[in-house]
């Protein structure tokens, strides 16, 4: 079977990530691409950090600190203090569950176009939710803008769930199977 007619072999002219020349691998390592969730992977550190630098801020102004509350946060327990709470938590939690993802994709049965599609959704909402939820803060209209991000993960973990249990399409044992070095004819 060739790389053209079977998607998860890898073509014969692509390199590893990070190396400049082509590697053998041995018949018992299966291939596992992740080229779908490499986005994913770099999105989701980079809001890890966001995730941090924000808390990092907001620390300033958290526990009597040496920074006054902005007037527009207003007290500890307004909406908008809470939405800047909310904005700074799901830069971590929505970043960790995006490399989760990138590394589920790699070994999901799902086909090229809905990995693409889990792929993209969570990418959006991961930049997005936290965006809006500061946004919310500062500007309430935009509370209702929320869903559009929320939806768009809640998909992406629908897929990623379907992807994941067995009898979905091809198995990841079949599709390991598939994908690794030329069948051995006597087995």
């Amino acid at each position: 079977m060739t790389a053209e007619a079977n998607p998860t072999l890898p073509r014969p002219d692509a390199a590893p990530r990070g190396s400049s020349q082509t590697e053998e691998r041995s018949a018992s390592e299966p291939f596992v691409d992740t080229s779908v969730g490499d986005r994913n992977r770099q999105i989701g550190w980079i809001c890890a950090v966001l995730g941090a630098l924000t808390g990092l801020v907001m620390g300033l102004w958290s526990f009597d600190g040496p920074v006054p509350t902005p007037g527009w946060l207003g007290e500890y327990g307004t909406t908008a203090r809470r939405l800047a709470r909310l904005g700074h938590i799901a830069f971590f939690g929505l970043g960790i569950l995006n490399l989760l993802l990138a590394r589920e994709l790699s070994l999901s049965a799902l086909g090229l176009q809905t990995k693409r599609v889990a792929s993209r959704a969570m990418n959006f909402g991961n930049v997005f939710l936290p965006l809006t939820l500061f946004s919310a803060a500062a500007y309430p209209p935009l509370k209702y803008l929320l869903p559009l991000p929320a939806s768009a993960v809640f998909l992406a973990l629908i897929l990623a769930a379907y992807g994941a249990c067995p009898g979905t399409g091809r198995t990841r044992r079949q599709a390991a199977r598939t994908s690794t070095a030329p069948e051995d004819p006597e087995a």
